[in-house]
């Protein structure tokens, strides 16, 4: 059945409406981030965030509760975008060696997306409230799972060279859990070529060919 040009009409206003939602969300979301990142959670106060954005108080808290919910939010948006990096359709045929390449790419860009929020766990984990720890562990839990099977999938077909599989898949993990303690956003190296330096260290964990072969010079990061 068709629409009405009133239902259409309706529709669109209420698209319209969602999007300024969300964009009001998400510039809430953008400037308590950068207050964490700078002052962390005690440092920062529902205030400070209020006054960054030129609002009021209301206005924040119709969106987010309490600076908890601001604080899980950003927690949770940094490690989802991390740990699913490994998660493929199971129609994905592709051999296990590919399928590497790409999640270890899209663990080092999420990384360095994420890399404020995903600074902020790692930091102060206690602020986190037990409901999200424990949707954070099960997905870690999930991510290594699907590591692990990529690695020895990958082992079992001779394109990978190591020994331990879990031991191999925590390393290649660790690199979110201290990267807070030298990676730099406005370092010397950018963040895109950041994401294929850190693809190929990892590789190399795993024992693969590394994607890109070049020569580079000593930079600070």
């Amino acid at each position: 059945m068709k629409k009405s040009i009133a239902q259409r009409a309706q529709h669109s206003r209420q698209a319209i409406a969602d999007g300024v939602h969300d964009q009001k969300r998400e510039r809430i979301l953008e400037v308590a981030r950068e207050l964490f990142f700078r002052h962390g959670f005690a440092g920062t106060t529902m205030s400070d965030i209020v006054e960054q954005l030129g609002v009021t108080k209301p206005f924040v808290y119709y969106y987010f509760p309490s600076k908890n919910d601001l604080f899980e939010t950003l927690c949770w948006q940094a490690s989802h975008a991390c740990l699913t990096a490994m998660h493929f359709d199971d129609a994905d045929s592709r051999p296990a060696v590919e399928k590497l390449r790409e999640g270890l790419h899209r663990f080092a860009a999420a990384n360095i997306v994420h890399f404020k929020a995903g600074t902020f766990f790692y930091r102060e984990s206690g602020v986190v409230r037990p409901p999200l720890q424990r949707k954070l562990r099960t997905l870690a839990r999930r991510f290594y799972d699907e590591l692990c099977a990529l690695l020895e999938q990958g082992r079992q077909d001779g394109e990978l060279d190591f020994d331990n599989t879990k031991l191999t898949a925590l390393a290649i993990g660790s690199i979110a859990g201290f990267m807070y303690t030298w990676y730099r956003p406005d370092g010397r190296i950018k963040p895109e070529d950041m994401v294929g330096e850190l693809q190929n260290i990892l590789l190399k964990i795993a024992g693969a060919r590394p994607l890109l072969k070049r020569k580079t010079a000593r930079r600070k990061i």
